[in-house]
């Protein structure tokens, strides 16, 4: 049974939207995505002239009336879109719970996956996380595999560092296909690591888009003035200070500067992006706020 952000009305909603690519991408067979290869299917690509051989069914005769030279129309091949949805499995992901953060992220990109499933596309669905193992699905097909998917994510727990270029390029051996890529993370890492990272991804030709997930208690800390004792989630490392309005300043200061700079990289790379705020619907954010960026035809 699915979770409670997936209603039926949810559900129908989804049906209605395709993924948008802005690389054409190789498929094993026709569906709904362009190819760069010549086929036949109804979707119109440019024009060449007339040669020798040549069905004369492609002639645009409309250009022959009025130029007297014939060029034949061309058509893009439509094919599958392979998705791979890569979603953050580490420590920071459970702050302040991992129902609050890391299972929102992953109702996000189960939404996400019913979209490519209810289009008969590919999906398969990679955890990030450092350690001996990157759990990783198989590619799934058609809508009834949601609840394949629902397994899968929901068999995760967040936990451990996150060295994202490392786990990226585990994951990324076994991808043959070129696609589409999401990315769901918080990205509370050095830009250099989301910079190699996410160039790593480019170098393997797929289309990519990020959704950086944070926390209500991330983007305004709700900690009491005075003394505190700060523990880091991934590395253990404990931190002390004195909490004051002015350091909650500070602290939001910096965390709107990282998020422009990641904001500004993915732009210069042609990657979208968006932030979710995990107090904000699932629904909500996936119907009105991933429009907004492209995400959808």
């Amino acid at each position: 049974m699915l979770p409670a952000p997936f209603t039926p009305d949810f559900l129908s909603r989804l049906e209605a939207l395709r993924l948008r690519t802005r690389k054409e991408v190789l498929g094993s067979r026709q569906g709904s995505y362009s190819s760069p290869r010549r086929g036949t299917s109804l979707e119109f690509a440019d024009y060449r002239r007339y040669a020798p051989g040549d069905e004369l069914r492609y002639v645009d005769w409309g250009i022959f009336a009025r130029t007297d030279r014939l060029y034949v129309k061309l058509f893009r091949e439509e094919v599958d879109l392979f998705v791979y949805l890569f979603i953050d499995a580490s420590g920071s992901m459970s702050y302040p719970s991992a129902t609050q953060k890391f299972t929102r992220a992953w109702q996000v990109g189960l939404a996400l996956a019913y979209v490519v499933l209810a289009n008969h596309d590919h999906v398969k669905i990679h955890f990030l996380r450092d350690g001996a193992s990157f759990p990783a699905s198989p590619f799934y097909r058609g809508r009834h595999r949601i609840i394949d998917c629902l397994d899968f994510v929901s068999s995760i727990a967040p936990g451990g560092s996150l060295e994202l270029v490392r786990s990226l390029g585990e994951h990324l051996k076994r991808i043959r296909r070129p696609g589409k890529a999401i990315v769901l993370s918080d990205f509370l890492m050095p830009p250099a690591s989301y910079q190699q990272g996410l160039n790593l991804l480019r170098s393997f030709n797929l289309d990519i888009s990020i959704i950086q997930v944070l926390s209500h208690q991330e983007m305004d800390p709700p900690f009491p003035r005075g003394e505190l004792a700060l523990l880091d989630i991934e590395g253990e490392a404990e931190i002390r200070l004195r909490w004051t309005p002015q350091m909650r300043s500070e602290y939001q200061e910096n965390l709107a500067r990282h998020n422009r700079e990641l904001r500004s990289f993915s732009h210069q790379e042609g990657i979208s992006v968006s932030l979710y705020v995990t107090d904000q619907e699932v629904s909500e954010f996936v119907l009105k706020a991933l429009p907004t960026i492209g995400l959808f035809k």
